[in-house]
């Protein structure tokens, strides 16, 4: 069994954190989705509807999209998003891995695909997808992070994860609250008990 020296509200900030970086990531490829393909329309009735209302609404339309054609690769990634903040975890990732089967190195869906697999606590198959992208864009600090994370508090590999945070370091990102974070993990590693 492992304890960490890492309290509870640091760790809870850096899944924060993660979480605002997809946010931004899902918004982006949204905006992207729509400016590529403005077919996508979603057809709402009625000022009253509720936010859960218009997302279904939206789904649904972008289902029958997909339906008719299955190689929609805006269409799908707006519903992978929209799955993601319904914390539809398991529909989501469907999406990202079609997405995948189209497109294999997209990169914002093998992130995605990974964030998606650490959320089901699928830790081996998140740490595959992370990879493949940095095997795509060996400086994409994110996926560094994001492994760093996954060695040091799930897969209990401080070498790797303490590479991982290191890189991070010379990639020198112009992120001072990331490079913070970094020092931290770097300085405090996990101390097994028994």
């Amino acid at each position: 069994m492992s304890n960490t020296l890492i309290s509870p509200s640091a760790m809870q900030k850096s899944v924060a954190i993660m979480a605002v970086v997809c946010l931004i990531a899902i918004f982006l490829s949204s905006l992207m989705g729509r400016v590529k393909d403005p077919s996508i329309t979603v057809v709402t009735s009625g000022a009253q509807r509720t936010q859960e209302q218009a997302m279904m609404a939206e789904i649904s339309g972008l289902m029958a999209e997909v339906d008719r054609n299955p190689d929609n690769v805006p269409a799908m990634i707006e519903l992978a998003h929209l799955f993601m903040l319904m914390d539809a975890w398991e529909r989501s990732y469907a999406f990202w891995n079609r997405i995948l089967a189209i497109e294999p190195e997209n990169e914002l869906a093998l992130n995605q695909a990974g964030f998606t697999l650490f959320q089901l606590e699928r830790f081996t198959e998140a740490e595959e997808r992370f990879q493949a992208l940095l095997d795509l864009d060996p400086d994409n600090y994110r996926s560094h992070y994001n492994l760093g994370i996954m060695y040091k508090y799930y897969l209990d590999d401080q070498e790797k994860a303490e590479h991982h945070f290191h890189r991070i370091l010379e990639i020198a990102p112009e992120d001072p609250e990331l490079i913070q974070r970094i020092q931290h993990e770097l300085d405090n590693p996990v101390v097994e008990t028994e």
